[in-house]
């Protein structure tokens, strides 16, 4: 995965620029003349994140996709990662919320993005990632669950997603410890400790799991 973290280049402090008011505007504050700007910014492929304050904005080569807002969703980028979703190339951001813990956004979902394709204010809350191992775990709508067996951390997708009683279906296995759930348009990618320098992502191939990407957190 080639990725790098630096601070804020001109080039990308002249894009970040272009969003109006910065981090104070979510404030409705001007930024003090003599307070100092931080900022910082990591890169992925033809992505990039910004961060400034505790906002943070992601980008491709031809402008801004999403960001983060509100004290719920705020925080210290932790990486950018980028995840295959069919011949889509999804970036998604892992924030540090003072109060939620590691959260993980992304671009609107294509279901949710109907009217909306234009937008590049709004995220969605794509799932977490735990700091030690989880025993399990269970999307916020309950879609989708995650679970450890022994040595593997398995996935399952409900059979229905209007009815919840037809049950689940087994949709990745893999063998590590269960760090994290992630959705994207409701298929789900584990996030799993397999002995790597950085948690792998996994999701479920056309001939079984397959490493969709990494996240720079242990």
């Amino acid at each position: 995965m080639n990725k790098t973290a630096r601070f804020m280049t001109a080039a990308a402090l002249a894009c970040a620029l272009t969003v109006p008011a910065l981090a104070y505007a979510s404030e409705g504050e001007a930024a003090p003349a003599s307070s100092a700007l931080k900022a910082s910014i990591q890169t992925e492929g033809d992505y990039a994140a910004v961060q400034i304050e505790k906002q943070v904005y992601v980008y491709d080569k031809n402008g801004p996709l999403y960001q983060t807002k509100g004290k719920d969703r705020i925080g210290d980028l932790q990486d950018l990662f980028v995840l295959p979703y069919g011949p889509m190339q999804v970036p998604m951001i892992l924030i540090k919320n003072d109060k939620n813990g590691y959260m993980v956004f992304s671009d609107l979902w294509p279901e949710f993005a109907k009217g909306k394709e234009q937008d590049a204010v709004d995220a969605y809350f794509s799932g977490r990632v735990h700091a030690a191992p989880r025993d399990k775990i269970v999307s916020r709508t309950g879609h989708h669950y995650a679970e450890k067996i022994g040595d593997e951390v398995v996935a399952y997708t409900a059979n229905d997603f209007s009815d919840l009683n037809k049950g689940f279906h087994e949709s990745i296995r893999v063998k590590g410890e269960l760090r994290g759930l992630i959705l994207f348009d409701c298929c789900p990618y584990l996030v799993v400790d397999d002995g790597r320098d950085a948690l792998s992502v996994y999701h479920a191939g056309e001939n079984g799991p397959e490493l969709a990407s990494s996240i720079e957190f242990k």
